[in-house]
Order: C-alpha cells, then structure tokens, then sequence
C-alpha cells in the first residue's frame, strides 16, 4: 500500500549541517556523525572543505540589517552578569556596528580552516538534529548533547576577546532554511540515494 505523501514528508525530511572549524581541530568529527546515525538519521552527503568569505555571507543572512543589530543586542546581553563595562570593553554600545563586528569575526572564524558539510535524512530530521545538538551556547547546552559534551565556550568570553564563540556545529532552525542551506552547499548529483539496513526496523509497520 503506498505510503501517505505527509508521512514520507515526514520520514524522509532533509536537513543541513556543518561541522564548524572548531570541531574538525577538536577532532571529533567521528563522534558527531556517530551520534547522528545511532539516532537513526542517515549521511546522504557528506564533504569537507575550507569555506570563501563570500559562501559565508551567503549562508548567514549578513545583508540584513535587523539579523545584524540583533548579534549586536545579544553581544550587549553577554556583559549584563560579568563584571564589565560594554562600552569599555568593546569600544561602542551601537547594535549595529557591534552586530558587523560580530559578523565580520564569524567570517574569520568560518574561514579559518576545514568545516564538514552534511545533509542528513529521517523522522523530522530538522528538529531531531537540532536536539541532539543543543543549545547554541554551549556552556546553556544539557550534558548528553554535542555541544553540551564538547563545548565550554561562553558568549562573554568570546565577545571579550573579539571573536566568534566556539560552538562546534551549525544546524538548520526549519525546513525552508534547510532547504535554502542544502541548495547552497551542495549540488543535486552530490546527494544519492540510497537504503540502510535499519531502514526496516526504523520505518517498517511489521519487520
């Protein structure tokens, strides 16, 4: 019987991440992938690469302005509970020069060295990656999440020192983004088709 088209939207969404610089140094790409696949999402492409500064800027919405004065708001909010004086440190309290500041230090950091690049495939993959990831501050991320596992960073440090935190993985937030992500990165003939074969415990009604 063939399957509802919803329910093969829902078991076989797409999704996008990327191993950022910081997690390939770390050397932990293995685990990552690992993780994602004992969860039950399956690699349809994988490939590594050191990013252009102008494939960042099209991959973080850095055109628009109101994205931009945003990263300048929360790189304010990371100074209200430390000892430390925003303007001081920083040399301006203006979100949107902050912001650009914040923006051009993600580029340096994106473009510092090798990222991996992945598509993954399963049951609501958007958000079952975006779980297993955890939250973007890793040092707010629950223990048992990769970042939560991986990384201490904290975004008063990093905004102290001038730089981008270190968070380990980008992961898209919703399906459209997903989709946008996966067309920038990689090309239709670079993601194949192809079955697992936990595909009919994972999927099956009987097996």
């Amino acid at each position: 019987m063939p399957q509802h088209p919803i329910v093969q939207k829902i078991k076989f969404e797409r999704t996008f991440c990327m191993i950022k610089p910081d997690g390939v140094k770390r050397a932990v790409i293995g685990d990552i992938i690992q993780r994602f696949e004992k969860a039950g999402l399956k690699p349809v492409a994988i490939k590594m690469f050191v990013p252009t500064e102008e494939q960042v800027r099209r991959h973080y919405p850095m055109s628009d302005e109101a994205w931009v004065a945003r990263l300048g708001e929360k790189t304010l909010s990371s100074f209200d509970n430390i000892e430390a004086d925003a303007e001081e440190v920083l040399g301006t309290i203006d979100k949107s020069i902050l912001g650009k500041n914040v923006a051009d230090s993600l580029v340096q950091f994106m473009t510092s060295g090798p990222v991996v690049a992945m598509v993954l495939e399963g049951i609501q993959a958007v958000d079952m990656v975006r779980k297993l990831c955890g939250h973007t501050l890793p040092f707010k991320a629950d223990v048992g999440t990769i970042r939560g596992d991986y990384s201490v960073d904290s975004p008063a440090v990093a905004n102290v020192e001038m730089r981008a935190i270190h968070n380990l993985i980008h992961a898209s937030e919703t399906q459209a983004e997903a989709a946008n992500e996966v067309d920038l990165w990689f090309g239709k003939d670079e993601i194949p088709t192809y079955d697992l074969s936990a595909d009919a415990v994972m999927y099956s009604k009987y097996y």
